[in-house]
């Protein structure tokens, strides 16, 4: 059943590309790092037409036809990066080019909203700044021009769930039935990594919002250390750089994957966004392409 989380008609498109054989590629937080975005995208191979292009006439500057190949992010289009702006402009003038809707989404709706407002310190600490300056030097404008984006952004699913898979940009708190999960637990629950028994029974729960450089069995990012460094890492972070969970499908599939791989981080973390191919279970990684210092 779809609620009012979900988009019906998105995953009806998703699942009819899936059934003609074209590929979905299902993207980590890119935190507006559009050169990255764009390269990555670049290297996705997309049919033709389904390639964003840039348009001088369209008023958010890209277009792309809603059919043939697609690429879904997982949400947190902002914060962080140099250009959120650019990658929101991106992702909403596109055709083909989806979103579900992040955290880092969400607090800028909560800071903005003139029915919220209340999360405005938390969001400049945790990369509002960066974004608010991709819309404007100006501090009026930038309010004006992040409220100007809520639309989009309260049109964002928190949630996709398609034949055999969920798109979901946290996870699920596993103490609660997934009919009952909130907007807050898909968008900030990080226990889905916790599952020792698959969270749904048939589809594999694909996850961003938690780095795979900070993932291991428990938490402890230095278990995975040695993966970064060249040596043994940790068994359930794959050679593609992806984490996937020891509980697993009938089919055989891991029945959790996580596929942030933390774009802002330092560069001896490796940082980058990575892309997986719903229909082959291809993974593509484009290292971060803005100098160091942009992202910061």
């Amino acid at each position: 059943m779809s609620g009012d989380h979900r988009d019906a008609e998105l995953e009806s498109t998703l699942q009819q590309a899936l059934d003609d054989g074209n590929s979905v590629w299902v993207v980590g937080d890119v935190h507006g790092h559009l050169e990255t975005f764009r390269a990555l995208v670049a290297k996705l191979d997309l049919s033709e037409g389904s390639q964003p292009t840039y348009q001088k006439n369209n008023p958010r500057g890209y277009w792309s036809a809603p059919s043939g190949d697609h690429v879904v992010c997982l949400g947190d289009l902002i914060d962080r990066g140099p250009d959120s702006l650019g990658v929101l402009r991106l992702v909403e003038g596109s055709g083909n080019i989806h979103s579900i809707r992040g955290n880092h989404d969400e607090m800028l709706r909560l800071s903005v909203s003139p029915k919220h407002g209340k999360m405005m310190k938390s969001w400049l600490k945790y990369g509002g700044k960066d974004t608010l300056r991709s819309f404007s030097d100006d501090p009026q404008e930038q309010i004006e021009i992040a409220r100007g984006w809520l639309p989009f952004i309260e049109s964002l699913p928190t949630e996709l769930i398609l034949n055999g898979h969920r798109l979901v940009h946290g996870g699920y708190d596993l103490s609660k039935p997934l009919e009952d999960q909130t907007n807050q637990d898909r968008m900030w629950s990080r226990t889905i990594f916790d599952a020792d028994i698959p969270p749904d029974p048939v589809r594999q729960v694909i996850v961003g919002h938690t780095t795979v450089q900070l993932l291991s069995g428990q938490y402890a990012a230095e278990q995975i250390a040695g993966f970064w460094d060249g040596g043994e890492s940790d068994e359930r972070v794959l050679d593609s750089g992806i984490w996937t969970s020891d509980a697993l499908l009938d089919d055989g599939r891991s029945a959790v994957v996580a596929i942030d791989t933390g774009v802002y981080l330092p560069d001896d973390e490796l940082p980058r966004i990575t892309a997986l191919n719903l229909l082959t279970g291809e993974v593509v990684s484009q290292s971060r392409a803005e100098a160091p210092g942009e992202s910061d």
